[in-house]
């Protein structure tokens, strides 16, 4: 099998390192992006080639992560897996409007620029893969903003499937145990029977691997993001009673 060049966002912790020892296992070579310093990631994955600090909050992520490929001589990618992500876990009137912006920045505005940036990158047959959510289909109280961004990416997403300028996959997840729900405030007791994020990572591959153009990883969350869709009162209404 040719071994391909994959770079994956959000990729120091949860999903994001998941996939990552995944793709070398494989034998790929990799660009890992992620905003902490290199000296702080004690693991062999993170090299000075392979991996680039770009904190995706910020308006010049894109041109950074720019630089590095051209640094170490990267002129096409087999495959983007856009996963990085932030949230807040709460009533949006509690929330600062800083981390409204926060979170916008990295879960849309972030794959936004870098899809655009890396589109010369991806014609030669490259992949990207957008990591949302079921959140965008399925009521989530105390997510609004995290549902409101990934159900923007998924908009990006299969408008960019037709498009049809380079090939692109939507994935949505469920929820996952994962470092994010710590820094967010969520109780432990909540999350202990999320799947772990080596778990996600083998069926998002799995999904990668597959010719389906928006996938979502379980059943369980396939039917919920169905219910969401197509019978939105009742599952409103089921929501707000619990």
């Amino acid at each position: 099998m040719q071994k391909k060049t994959v770079l994956i966002t959000g990729a120091t912790d949860g999903i994001g390192r998941a996939l990552a020892k995944i793709y070398r296992t494989r034998g790929d070579r990799l660009v890992l992006v992620g905003r902490r310093p290199l000296d702080t990631l004690n693991d062999a994955l993170y090299t000075k080639d392979t991996y680039c600090r770009a904190d995706l909050s910020q308006d010049g992520c894109a041109d950074r992560i720019c630089e590095f490929l051209n640094a170490q001589k990267i002129d096409t990618i087999d495959l983007v897996i856009q996963n990085a992500g932030t949230g807040y876990f709460g009533p949006i009137a509690e929330q600062s409007a800083e981390s409204i912006r926060d979170i916008t920045a990295v879960n849309l505005m972030a794959p936004l620029r870098l899809t655009h940036a890396l589109i010369p990158y991806l014609q030669a047959n490259g992949k990207l893969v957008l990591i949302g959510s079921i959140t965008h289909a399925f009521p989530c109280p105390d997510y609004a903003v995290y549902a409101a961004s990934k159900d923007a990416l998924n908009t990006l997403g299969r408008n960019l499937q037709i498009e049809g300028d380079i090939n692109v996959q939507i994935i949505h997840p469920g929820a996952t145990r994962t470092g994010l729900h710590r820094k967010i405030g969520m109780d432990n007791e909540k999350t202990k029977g999320f799947p772990s994020a080596e778990r996600v990572a083998q069926k998002i591959t799995q999904a990668i691997d597959g010719r389906r153009l928006i996938a979502t990883i379980g059943w369980g969350n396939a039917w919920a993001r169905f219910l969401g869709r197509y019978c939105e009162g009742i599952v409103n209404a089921i929501v707000r009673a619990t």
